[in-house]
């Protein structure tokens, strides 16, 4: 049998193409950058991530050179506050490619990965791969600015301030005084224009300042009031916005008998209302400056005076999540010898427990009647303050709640830093971003009370420094952030004029 001569020309070809297939392995690129697959375009938009994003973050990479190098690697930067653990990612690649995550193959605008990391990106076209190494990094020179200033109305009280679940947009409901009758008044943010909601007034007359507001899990505002028309003057009335016009939850006005002061309300997330207050009236089904609270289930009104807390509270504040509501109080005078101790108790599933009691700071020899807070995270940890001077000096003190601990622990290891001396005039509110870092803002005793805020840096632990928000005194501040990341800040001027202040 006859074999066929292998010639120069055709050994060195040979050599060549097992050279060109040893650089060009599942782990390499083509390194001439000669029809290379490429990545051309790469970025997170609002349009692909309703519940993540407001904004969209894109990055153009037709320009990337891919010669010479096994990996690309390119940092997006977005705003802390954003949730990047389910982010989709839209993106564009030369023809003839594949793009894969850790084996599963990659749809641009539809396939979401977890962006808390590093996330590799394996273009392919034929036996060549090209490794995107996309990490999304923390933007710098977020800052906050005045989206609107709500001048139509004069404002009575503190306002209240709820981000919509499904919109992202910030609602504020206060009462205002028209025709010597105080009532309620809810507007919302579309943009940078504020509407009415249910038109500029609805419902009935408003006792002092005690009213509330939050949104349930379907977006929907409800309202809750002392309303001076109840058969106990003053008793809580709520309100829903709903089929386009404020109906009474419950079908009628006058939840229970009795005045309703320092009252709060919260939508669970499976749409039972509750509500808490102090009674202060002498004639009512319920002993005066007791607390009582009130649920709302299956069309029924159910009121009670926990069966853990019948002595005199001077006030009481709520906060609530989708599966819990909370209510802190402080009580009258001494109890079992302890002056001014504070309550928090727990509604869930049916039912209200004591998780403190009577409770007083080791050292504190006094705990100011208008400084308590209460506040649900996102993920359903709750957070109270109060003001003590059991550190030696008056300062405000914020607690969590750790679960796995069943214990109540300080939010930074210690008092809150304001940088002056708090009283009772002094505003804190708190809210949790979606990145789990939390946000307080306040009033400034020490700067003409103009606002202020600081977050707890989640990597050292410690509070940032005071960064002042505005040359505006501010009273009855609020502070939430919307699922998409972006915070929101409002309040009253001087003037009784709403403001609001988006942080992105």
């Amino acid at each position: 049998m006859k074999t066929k001569k292998l010639s120069y020309h055709s050994v060195v070809l040979a050599l060549v193409v097992l050279f060109l297939a040893a650089c060009s392995d599942n782990t390499n690129f083509l390194y001439q950058d000669i029809d290379a697959p490429r990545m051309l375009s790469f970025g997170f938009y609002a349009e692909d991530n309703p519940d993540y994003l407001s904004s969209d973050y894109v990055i153009d990479l037709s320009g990337q050179s891919v010669a010479g190098t096994s990996t690309v690697s390119i940092s997006l930067p977005m705003p802390s506050t954003i949730d990047k653990s389910r982010l989709v990612a839209r993106f564009t690649t030369s023809d003839g490619t594949t793009v894969k995550v850790n084996g599963v193959d990659q749809t641009s605008k539809s396939t979401a990965n977890n962006f808390k990391v590093p996330v590799d990106y394996i273009v392919t076209k034929g036996s060549f791969n090209v490794r995107y190494a996309i990490s999304v990094t923390k933007a710098t020179g977020l800052k906050w600015h005045e989206v609107a200033t709500f001048e139509d109305l004069t404002v009575f009280g503190s306002p209240v301030m709820k981000i919509n679940p499904k919109t992202h947009e910030p609602y504020v409901g206060f009462k205002i005084r028209s025709n010597n009758n105080n009532h309620p008044v809810v507007i919302k943010l579309n943009g940078s224009e504020w509407e009415y909601v249910g038109g500029t007034s609805f419902g009935n007359e408003i006792s002092s300042s005690y009213f509330d507001m939050d949104l349930s899990a379907d977006g929907i505002p409800f309202v809750g009031y002392a309303d001076n028309t109840a058969s106990v003057k003053g008793a809580l009335t709520v309100q829903s916005f709903t089929n386009g016009n404020w109906e009474f939850t419950g079908g009628s006005s006058g939840v229970l008998k009795a005045q309703s002061t320092y009252l709060g309300i919260t939508v669970l997330g499976n749409g039972e209302v509750v509500g808490a207050q102090v009674n202060n009236a002498t004639h009512s089904d319920f002993a005066r400056r007791t607390l009582v609270v009130s649920n709302y289930k299956d069309g029924i009104w159910r009121s009670q005076t926990p069966s853990m807390l019948t002595n005199q509270v001077y006030m009481s504040n709520m906060a609530g999540g989708k599966e819990a509501a909370y209510v802190i109080s402080i009580n009258r005078g001494a109890v079992s010898g302890i002056n001014y101790g504070y309550n928090v108790l727990k509604y869930e599933n049916g039912e209200w427990k004591a998780m403190v009691l009577n409770y007083l700071e080791p050292g504190n020899t006094f705990n100011n009647i208008y400084t308590i807070g209460a506040y649900v995270a996102p993920d359903e940890v709750p957070y109270i303050w109060t003001l003590d001077n059991a550190s030696g000096a008056t300062a405000m003190r914020m607690k969590y709640y750790d679960a796995q601990d069943a214990t109540w622990k300080e939010l930074g290891g210690n008092v809150l830093p304001l940088g002056f001396v708090p009283d009772r005039h002094t505003e804190v509110a708190l809210a949790v971003a979606t990145d789990e870092t939390p946000y307080i803002v306040y009033n400034n005793l020490s700067d003409q009370n103009y606002p202020y805020f600081m977050y707890l840096d989640q990597e050292t632990g410690q509070w940032s420094a005071p960064v002042k928000i505005a040359d505006i005194p501010a009273t009855g501040l609020n502070i939430d952030f919307a699922k998409t990341g972006v915070g929101y800040v409002a309040f009253t001027d001087s003037g009784n004029k709403v403001h609001i202040f988006k942080y992105e």
